[in-house]
């Protein structure tokens, strides 16, 4: 049967009507609902207000109280070496004796010849006796009894002159023993048996450096001078030095020394601790962490030191709003201790803050609360 051409247009026209209206329904029916977003589980902690030390934490150097290099006062042979090297001594032990036995020939040259001029002294006084008394009968010259006084001064002179070199030279035997003016620990022994010793070497015989007590050296930014003067005006500061290579140490002292003028160009104050050392675990040139104690906080607000974060805006932390949604929240932290962040502005006591789970949040992202350790 032919079809006519009007017919054949006709069908084709409802054809292209009757696919449209397939797509279309196949389009509707292929588009799923909207799924609600899933919270993100987290774990929170309430913001506390609680006391809290002040501290302020610097790298610091240890350094010895006294480091006295050991010189002889009096030249002479060394006959006798008392101490090894890195021996422990104490003030007064004796390190070196020297040979002193030209300083004891000139010991007694020198009684001897104060022995002479008090004989002498003791004629011209009875000298000068008999000429005052002639010089009253006329039977002597006023000229003899002014040579007289004279003579009896001179020898008086002569007299303090011997008295003198006695005691240089007694002087000059004690300095034969040369001993330890602080205690400490000795260094390399330079003065060999044997060796002359003169007051003009230049190498030290040893050299004795101080460990107990002892000191650390450093310096905290200018900002904290304020705090520091306040303290110290309460009373004594509590500083604490630790160490990464001696995990052990804990050594606790108290400030002791605060420098004159603050270096210009660092903008730091330069501080002293000392320390007693009794265990001799702080070492000359030792580097070590140190901790300031200015006071007590009574009621900082305190945060976990994982909750702070760092980005574009600063530092911040997310909050949980009653309504369980994260919010980003800008804060100041004061000070970072024993994994605590104090806050100084941003936050109020009581305020949940999130400590696990903020990689996945942004701001406005709905969470559920979940237990520490919990699987997610």
């Amino acid at each position: 049967m032919q079809i006519s051409r009007p017919a054949l247009i006709a069908l084709a026209l409802a054809a292209v009507a009757g696919g449209g209206w397939l797509v279309t329904s196949k389009s509707e029916q292929a588009a799923p609902p909207k799924a609600e977003a899933r919270p993100m589980p987290v774990v929170t902690r309430a913001v506390e207000a609680r006391p809290m030390p002040v501290r302020v934490s610097a790298v610091g150097n240890v350094q010895p109280l006294s480091v006295v290099p050991v010189r002889p006062r009096a030249e002479g042979e060394v006959i006798k070496v008392h101490i090894q090297e890195g021996q422990e001594v104490l003030a007064g032990d004796i390190l070196f004796t020297l040979d002193a036995r030209p300083a004891e020939a000139a010991r007694r040259q020198a009684e001897a010849n104060l022995a002479r001029d008090r004989a002498q002294l003791d004629r011209a006084r009875a000298d000068l006796a008999r000429y005052a008394k002639l010089l009253e009968t006329g039977s002597a010259t006023r000229q003899k009894v002014e040579q007289a006084t004279a003579d009896v001064a001179v020898l008086e002179a002569a007299i303090k002159s011997d008295q003198a070199a006695i005691d240089n030279a007694r002087l000059t035997i004690d300095y034969s023993a040369i001993k330890a003016l602080v205690p400490g620990r000795t260094g390399v022994v330079n003065a060999k048996l044997g060796s002359l010793a003169k007051p003009s070497d230049a190498q030290a015989m040893v050299t004795i450096t101080q460990l107990r007590p002892i000191r650390v050296s450093f310096a905290v930014a200018e900002s904290v001078l304020p705090r520091i003067r306040a303290g110290m005006a309460q009373g004594e500061l509590q500083v604490v030095v630790t160490s990464a290579a001696d995990p052990g140490l804990a050594a606790t002292g108290a400030l002791t020394f605060i420098d004159s003028a603050i270096d210009t160009q660092t903008g730091t104050i330069g501080l002293k601790a000392t320390f007693a050392n009794d265990d001799t675990r702080l070492w000359p040139g030792q580097f070590v962490n140190v901790s300031l104690t200015l006071g007590t906080e009574e009621a900082a607000l305190v945060v976990p030191a994982e909750s702070v974060q760092t980005g574009q805006i600063g530092t911040y932390v997310y909050v949980v709003t009653p309504e369980t949604i994260a919010e980003i929240r800008a804060i100041t932290v004061d000070r970072v201790l024993d994994g605590l962040a104090v806050i100084a502005k941003g936050l109020a006591a009581g305020d949940k803050v999130v400590v696990e789970g903020q990689m996945r949040l942004g701001n406005g992202v709905k969470v559920v609360e979940r237990t520490a350790g919990a699987p997610q």
